[in-house]
């Protein structure tokens, strides 16, 4: 698939087909999104990958308040997901980074030094980078924040101290339902009411 095609194919998916996603198609999802820039070549997105049908469904119900996936209409499509890829920032991996010889001199291992935070910069071009290979592998795929059950998420999942997960991607075979969400309900901008030249 040519890459305009996949730009303008590009959309959350919130429901999808009880068929697999191979794990093949898992692996090159990795692969792009590691392909993704990084801050000193730090490298320090990680991704926690879930396939298992029972823990899909137990971090679903545990990021979410009961019974909202159920009674969603826009949402309740994401219990058929296939696969979830958590994308993790690592902002002790970038602070020990900037902290080393070639990078000393730019006073950036203290993490309140930087004037954006590129760890978590970093892992959301990850992200972008992984839901474009959704589209280019034919898949369907939605990005959830975790708003609750951090904590709980987080032990479930062993991850380490001083990690953060960044959100969830829902990932399966898109579905034959109509599209949902805000796209359906809003008109896209134009172009050239977005684009500002030498100033506002």
């Amino acid at each position: 698939m040519d890459f305009d095609t996949v730009l303008r194919r590009r959309r959350m998916h919130r429901a999808f087909s009880t068929e697999p996603v191979g794990l093949a198609d898992v692996v090159a999802l990795c692969e792009a999104a590691f392909r993704a820039p990084s801050a000193g070549f730090t490298q320090g997105t990680e991704l926690v990958i879930i396939t298992k049908p029972e823990r899909i469904q137990a971090i679903l119900t545990l990021i979410t308040t009961e019974g909202w996936l159920e009674a969603s209409r826009t949402h309740r499509g994401l219990r058929q997901s296939q696969v979830l890829i958590l994308p993790i920032v690592n902002k002790p991996a970038y602070l020990s980074r900037y902290a080393e010889a070639d990078k000393v001199r730019s006073d950036l291992s203290n993490g309140h030094k930087w004037p954006q935070p590129y760890w978590i910069v970093d892992a959301s071009f990850a992200t972008m980078q992984l839901l474009l290979k959704v589209v280019d592998l034919g898949l369907g795929a939605t990005f959830m924040g975790i708003y609750h059950g951090h904590d709980d998420l987080a032990e479930l999942l062993e991850i380490p101290a001083g990690m953060d997960p960044l959100g969830i991607v829902c990932i399966g075979h898109p579905s034959d339902e109509a599209p949902t969400g805000s796209p359906s309900r809003r008109e896209r901008r134009e172009v050239a009411t977005r684009i500002h030249f030498e100033r506002w």
